[in-house]
């Protein structure tokens, strides 16, 4: 019977080398995964931190961009109101000149022409309060 006992022993000295070697090849599979695992979050984390570098590089620039176009919008129509003024003021003061040779050339009908627009206004304003 010790050799059935012998043989049972080295059976279950054999199956517990097997199955410590499985685990042993298991442990070192877990750990290749699990490196393999940390290698890819490392280099997705990576790619999304210089994507986001990247965008937000481009986002300042266009931003920069839009503020430079709209600053030439702000100074061309700052420059076309001044332009304008200048002119209005021009055409005014000529006709405000025009208008004051006129009333010297023709003062009789000037003043008859006042108390015309005189009248009417103060007609005008009757009505209004009345």
């Amino acid at each position: 019977m010790q050799s059935t006992k012998e043989k049972a022993e080295r059976f279950a000295q054999s199956a517990s080398d097997m199955g410590g070697k499985g685990a042993d090849q298991a442990k070192e599979s877990a750990s290749n995964m699990l490196g393999a695992v940390k290698d890819t979050v490392q280099n997705v984390t990576s790619g999304a931190a210089d994507m986001a570098s990247k965008t937000a590089g481009q986002v300042r620039d266009t931003a920069k961009e839009w503020v430079g176009n709209a600053e030439d919008v702000a100074k061309n129509a700052a420059r076309n109101v001044r332009e304008a003024a200048s002119f209005a003021a021009d055409r005014v003061e000529d006709w405000g000149g025009e208008f004051a040779g006129l009333i010297r050339r023709n003062p009789i009908p000037a003043a008859f022409i006042a108390m015309g627009i005189g009248y009417l206004a103060a007609m005008a304003c009757r009505r209004d309060s009345a």
